[in-house]
């Protein structure tokens, strides 16, 4: 569906195609940044599935001459193949390594979706409400435009005054700026929706759709949820990479440790013979255990660890902000809704009623119609900052209950 739907947007005409919350939140999956870490997981998975646990044996070949006054000279062969084995636990220190490196990564494709799912949702709710405050200035030009022409029939008649038909006309140049500048905000929501999921250039789309409407825990739960913030996906990746160089370092030891190496040999010597040999060596850990090496990656684990624990930190302020401000936007939404709105609807009503009985002035019509255009918009845009803050509160939730690996 993504691959269609992507396609068909960038095939589309310049009139824009709509878009739904949900599809954009689809795309977000496709962006370049989630579907690289998503690949690099398989390919991860996929290489140490391959993985040996065993060295690679050594084939040696030696040819010689001798020579000899009894016997003259020949050649002498020897062919053999040795095997070695590691018997400080280096395999299943490579294949623990290898498992931590692999949670670490698919913590981080997880932090990278969900960063993504955040900024494409809010790009795609600011695009809204720019649209809706685009919806609103045109609007407002209609009816500056049908004012501006009842002021100049009024004055025509000379119920209107000189004054009354250049504050009309104010309002109606100031009106066409408003609409121009709503329509440059849009084009910028546009490309910065369009930078979100990897667009090239403005895609041609408009958020379509109802807002969208998700579940929260109740507010009894929320004090519990801001103390697990350390299971979201990028604290969890910090620290599933600060254990994985610990892996590392324990991997380096094990490497120089004991060997024990095993082999046989055949031998055909210059006169003929031929034999074999078993060969049986130790290499002991006596002067290099892989210090040098182990010294970076444990200064690296004990940085990573400092990292996580300030990113849990951060974590948990971020979603704490992001429960609060879902009653704070809501509160707002509200006022505007219920009494801002309401009042500045039923002021600039009254206002025009009295103007054509002749009992108020162009100036209170104008004055009371900004009032109103400026509460529509306000509340397009405490609408939209309502939605996002449930959805950046969701998608947090949400994070907190898939499983850290």
């Amino acid at each position: 569906m993504v691959v269609v739907l992507t396609a068909f947007l960038l095939a589309a005409s310049p009139e824009t195609a709509p878009l739904s919350f949900a599809e954009a939140l689809a795309l977000a999956e496709r962006a370049p940044l989630p579907d690289a870490a998503a690949r690099a997981l398989e390919s991860k998975r996929a290489a140490d599935a391959r993985m040996s646990t065993l060295a690679n044996p050594q084939l040696v070949v030696e040819p010689g001459w001798r020579r000899s006054e009894a016997a003259g000279g020949g050649l002498d062969l020897r062919v053999g193949v040795a095997q070695p084995f590691n018997l400080s636990g280096h395999g299943a220190a490579r294949a623990e390594a290898a498992r931590l490196e692999t949670e670490a990564l698919c913590a981080e494709a997880r932090a990278l979706l969900l960063a993504r799912r955040l900024s494409v949702a809010e790009a795609w709710l600011l695009l809204w409400a720019a649209e809706q405050a685009h919806a609103r200035a045109a609007e407002e030009v209609r009816l500056a435009g049908e004012l501006r022409r009842a002021v100049e029939s009024a004055a025509a008649l000379g119920a209107a005054t000189a004054l009354d038909v250049a504050e009309a006309t104010t309002y109606a140049a100031e009106a066409r700026l408003a609409e121009l500048d709503a329509q440059g905000q849009v084009a910028e929501r546009r490309a910065a929706f369009s930078r979100q999921v990897g667009g090239r250039g403005t895609w041609p789309v408009s958020a379509a759709g109802p807002l969208p409407e998700v579940v929260l825990p109740p507010e009894s739960r929320w004090p519990e949820l801001q103390a697990s913030a350390a299971r979201l996906p990028a604290v969890v990746a910090r620290r599933f990479q600060a254990r994985a160089e610990r892996a590392r370092a324990d991997e380096v030891r094990a490497a120089r440790g004991v060997q024990l190496q095993l082999g046989v040999a055949a031998l055909r010597e210059y006169d003929g013979a031929v034999g074999g040999v078993a060969t049986v060596g130790v290499t002991p850990p006596v002067f290099d255990r892989a210090e040098r090496e182990r010294g970076t990656l444990l200064a690296g684990a004990t940085r990573l660890e400092g990292e996580a624990a300030a990113d849990a930190a951060t974590a948990g302020a971020d979603l704490a902000l992001a429960l609060h401000e879902v009653e704070h936007s809501h509160e707002v939404a509200e006022v505007l809704r219920g009494t801002l709105l309401p009042g500045a609807e039923k002021a600039a009503s009254l206002a025009e009623l009295l103007f054509r009985a002749g009992d108020a002035t162009v100036l209170e019509v104008v004055r009371l119609r900004r009032a109103l255009v400026t509460a529509r918009i306000r509340l397009g845009h405490a609408q939209a900052g309502e939605a996002l803050a449930r959805v950046r509160a969701h998608f947090f939730v949400d994070a907190l209950r898939e499983p850290a690996s």
